[in-house]
């Protein structure tokens, strides 16, 4: 949904970053300042809703008994407090009952002002106080910690918790509605993004691609769900809200009939307690706190829409065993992507959530289109979305440096539960890396933005589900392969090579190892005297592989290996033999005999054989799969191979720079060899130049 910005908003949310110049004054480094604006932007939204809330029972109050509400009449003020907190959207005694908030806390300047602000929070509900970060206890989290930063500002010099809290006291949120706010919150959030260091992973998301992803929600519900009863929607890693609500948002702006219920989980404290302030002035909004992979507190419930954008590049070993003891089914030990990202878990557990005809929209890096190699966690959780499943309905590149935090290719998700019969089998690819206007200024990373003339088109091309200027349709066979492992039987240029394998035996064989010899009589290894069976055995095979030469010889027959190379020479006296490709393979055992352990040495000359794989089409049909295997080792396979048994493995991999390739200019053959012609005759210049100064010394 396009939230139009009025200038009333632009005003506030102007006023409400000047705040920061207190923290500016009072050299607070810039990285730090969410951390001191966070909590009191939460208690003025807070105190707003309450205020809103306080104003609509009055005129409630003078509807329902056709009296005026009076604000002296102790029956009138305890009906007004009853059914405030009746309404359990958050209570504070001095603001229901007086209309006494923070700015008039701020009245009376001088004294201990800590003392005041510290009483004027306590009278808050339980659960607004947790969610502010009042009263908690050592060990137990701080969510926005509103005490701790107010201490801190107390305890500083000039003590400046006065001036901010005033001018916090005169942000006055009660003129805008739910959605006004926010807008407001979004980008307020935009700007502690753009300027806090944040770890790696937890990238912002920018509104513009909160709204492509929003317009694709509502473009899917016109496709095929019912917009007159109930939606559930969810986001899984919700951050401060601004996905899920934009989402609830866009579907009740769309569809008015349609009751919108948004749900969101989030690990980080501060964020998850600005979103869950907000939910508690929304219609049936509830988020919860916690790590959606291993604690997941809505694992019973399913819905109808999902956006997210879950961290990237974010390590999962530390709750691994966790993960793979998951007994929900949201995770399988074959789709485990390695521990060092867990992005296709958070897909796996959308996946998961989603209804019967549920639809999502997520945001990932370009690791989940490729990384991992068939067989793998990563390639099998893109095989099980696209074929299994066959849930994935398009994939879309978003433009470079959409992110405030991060420059690199991020892709839209489009997720259908129940695909439309014309979609089964097929995917839709998106590219709309160049579907982009430029920031005036840049925002950190971020220089660029999905407008709405781009957004649309982006929208349009999805809903035409086409070949088009900037979209391709691909069946999902095109975007699996076959990878077929096979074993080579290597020969030489002159196509010789051992072709069977042989034991050679002998009464004495002699096996030099490059140049120092061994000798074997009746089978044992001689073996100096000091060293155990076991320790000689390991020596002598540690000495094998490490050879460059190995030449077994028995009697007048004599074998000889070039470990680079792989080449066998047979030697019967002065005549020798090029045997080809092979191995000669010497190794020591520990044997018992007559009580004693000794060694014993085997000696194999075999044909060279090598594991080897290739890479096919597939298709979905098991005999044309079959055929498109056979045809292609026929074509391309040299040398004599076998297949091995179950060695062939079905990968998924999405490759936007081969469906949409990038066209380079061809610069002119003249051109380039008058370049090359100047470099050579500047280089020849500089060393006759350098030959002088050498010459001079």
């Amino acid at each position: 949904m396009k939230q139009t910005i009025g200038a009333g908003i632009i005003t506030y949310e102007a006023d409400i970053w000047k705040t920061a110049d207190t923290l500016r004054g009072c050299a607070i480094k810039e990285s730090d300042w969410p951390g001191y604006m966070m909590p009191f932007f939460a208690l003025m939204l807070v105190e707003s809703r309450i205020r809103r809330l306080r104003a609509a029972k009055i005129v409630e109050y003078k509807e329902a008994l056709g009296q005026v509400f009076d604000n002296e009449n102790p029956e009138h003020l305890t009906w007004l407090d009853m059914s405030v907190k009746a309404a359990g959207k958050g209570y504070h005694q001095d603001l229901v009952m007086h209309g006494k908030g923070l700015k008039e806390t701020c009245q009376v300047p001088g004294g201990n002002f800590l003392n005041r602000l510290t009483t004027h929070l306590e009278q808050y509900d339980p659960e607004t106080r947790r969610l502010l970060g009042m009263g908690y206890v050592a060990g137990l989290p701080k969510f926005l910690d509103i005490q701790g930063k107010a201490q801190s500002l107390w305890g500083m010099p000039n003590q400046p918790l006065y001036a901010f809290a005033q001018k916090w006291g005169n942000i006055d949120l009660t003129g805008f509605d739910n959605s006004e706010v926010t807008t407001i919150e979004e980008h307020i959030k935009r700007k502690w993004a753009d300027i806090s260091a944040e770890t790696a992973g937890e990238q912002y998301t920018p509104s513009d691609v909160i709204e492509l992803a929003s317009a694709l929600i509502v473009e899917l519900f016109k496709e095929g769900k019912d917009t007159k009863g109930i939606a559930d929607v969810y986001d899984m890693t919700c951050g401060g809200g601004n996905f899920v609500y934009a989402m609830e948002d866009s579907l009740r702006k769309a569809f008015p009939k349609l009751s919108v219920r948004a749900r969101g989980q989030e690990l980080n404290d501060a964020l998850y307690a600005l979103a869950a302030i907000e939910a508690r002035f929304r219609s049936d909004a509830k988020i919860e706190w916690g790590n959606t992979l291993t604690d997941d507190r809505f694992l019973g419930d399913k819905f109808d829409a999902i956006m997210a954008n879950p961290p990237y590049g974010v390590d999962w070993k530390d709750f691994k065993a966790t993960i793979e003891a998951d007994a929900s089914g949201r995770f399988a030990k074959n789709r485990l992507p390695p521990t060092s990202d867990g992005q296709l878990l958070f897909l796996q557990h959308a996946a998961f959530h989603l209804r019967e005809n549920g639809v999502a929209t997520i945001v990932h890096s370009g690791s989940t289109l490729f990384s991992g190699d068939a067989g793998g966690g990563e390639s099998e959780t893109r095989r099980w979305l696209l074929q299994e499943q066959d849930m994935v309905e398009a994939i879309i590149q978003l433009p470079k440096n959409e992110f405030f935090n991060t420059g690199i290719s991020t892709y839209l998700w489009v997720l259908n539960k129940n695909k439309p019969k014309a979609r089964k089998g097929r995917v839709l690819l998106i590219n709309a890396e160049n579907n982009y206007v430029k920031l005036k200024k840049n925002l950190n990373k971020k220089n660029c933005k999905i407008d709405a003339a781009n957004c649309t088109q982006i929208v349009q091309a999805f809903h035409a589900y086409i070949d088009g200027p900037i979209s391709k349709v691909l069946t999902v066979d095109e975007l699996l392969y076959n990878k077929v492992e096979i074993i080579l039987h290597r020969h030489d240029e002159a196509e010789r090579a051992v072709r069977e394998e042989q034991v050679l035996v002998g009464d004495v064989i002699t096996v030099t190892i490059d140049g120092k010899s061994h000798i074997v009589k009746d089978g044992p290894l001689d073996n100096p005297a000091e060293l155990s069976a076991k320790e000689a055995a390991a020596k002598f095979n540690e000495a094998i592989k490490m050879a460059e030469t190995i030449t077994v010889q028995s009697g007048d027959h004599r074998y000889t290996r070039d470990n680079e190379t792989g080449a066998i020479r047979f030697h019967k006296g002065k005549t020798v033999t090029e045997l080809g490709l092979g191995t000669l393979t010497v190794k020591a055992k520990v044997a018992k005999a007559k009580g004693e352990e000794i060694l014993k040495v085997e000696v194999t000359l075999g044909p060279l054989k090598e594991k080897d794989t290739e890479t096919t089409t597939y298709s979905s049909d098991a005999k044309a799969n079959e055929k498109i295997i056979g045809d292609f080792l026929a074509k391309w396979v040299k040398e004599p191979f076998e297949r091995v048994v179950g060695g062939v493995k079905v990968g998924c991999e999405i490759n936007f720079n081969k469906q949409f390739p990038k066209k380079s200019e061809m610069r002119n053959v003249k051109v380039l060899l008058e370049k090359l012609r100047k470099l050579n005759a500047k280089s020849a210049t500089q060393e006759a130049a350098f030959a002088v100064s050498i010459a001079g010394m």
